[in-house]
């Protein structure tokens, strides 16, 4: 039964994967820092969210993050949105 739970598992992660437009839409959002320390400057970014197949905008710190991180909305829609 285990096994067959593996299996299951494994299927279901290479589905999702095959279903996004590029790699770079399975990453987590993009984030400002690296959870210890913020960065200091103030870009506003878009990231994309697989879960609910939409572009989400974000403050965009400088550093740490990313390849999830897009200029524009247009730009991020046009990579990733199904």
């Amino acid at each position: 039964m285990k096994i067959f739970a593996f299996v299951l598992a494994i299927f279901a992660l290479i589905s999702f994967g095959a279903a996004l437009k590029d790699e770079v839409c399975g990453l987590p959002h993009s984030k400002n820092g690296n959870g210890v320390m913020a960065c200091l400057a103030y870009g506003k970014a878009w990231s994309y969210n697989a879960e609910t197949n939409e572009c989400v905008e974000f403050v965009y710190g400088g550093c740490f993050g990313n390849d999830n991180r897009f200029p524009s909305q247009e730009l991020c829609e046009e990579k990733c949105k199904e």
